[in-house]
């Protein structure tokens, strides 16, 4: 556990290095990133539910599609499908009464009501309160407690994170969390 809190926490600067947009406030920072796919439907096996793609670079890919789209049978040849994986990560002070477990976890899905276009989306959110320690502005470390009490460091590599980390005192409680989403999407060919 306490290897993957450390993960978790130190990603905030790491894993987003060049994420883009982020948003500043006195109380929190929030930055992410966005990766956007595009295939279009070669073929639709409805017995086996296999699903031909090919991507805007002429590779192709079978899928295999779950019971649970409920709308395959409207997929037809020459369809789009976009797939967007958003990250992100918010850091803000946790509330002074605030009695929230030290760390939390929340999935996200959805999907399209029968007859729609195809369409879902899948997320996980994980929240861990940290103690913060320090931050060195000159070499971009921030210093933390996990809430097993183990200590972890890592550089902040977004402005938005490090002018957040800038603001806090030692002993601060902050809560970072971790958003990760899917979302698919067909939409009809040309």
């Amino acid at each position: 556990m306490t290897k993957l809190l450390t993960a978790a926490v130190v990603a905030a600067g790491l894993v987003l290095a060049t994420a883009a947009p982020s948003v500043a406030r006195e109380k929190q920072a929030a930055v992410g990133t966005e990766l956007l796919g595009k295939a279009t439907i070669e073929s639709v096996d409805m017995q086996t539910r296999h699903v031909l793609l090919r991507g805007d670079d002429g590779t192709l890919q079978t899928v295999t599609v779950g019971p649970q789209v409920q709308n395959l049978g409207q997929v037809k040849p020459g369809d789009r499908v976009s797939v967007r994986v958003r990250l992100g990560v918010l850091a803000q002070m946790a509330a002074p009464n605030d009695a929230a477990p030290p760390v939390g976890q929340a999935d996200i899905v959805g999907r399209a009501a029968p007859g729609a276009r195809p369409a879902g989306l899948v997320g996980e959110a994980f929240r861990v309160r940290v103690t913060f320690n320090s931050y060195d502005p000159k070499t971009r470390i921030a210093h933390i407690t996990l809430p097993d009490g183990n200590q972890a460091s890592g550089v902040l590599h977004t402005k938005t994170m490090q002018d957040f980390a800038a603001g806090l005192k030692a002993g601060d409680k902050v809560d970072v969390t971790f958003i990760r989403s899917v979302a698919i999407a067909v939409t009809p060919g040309a």
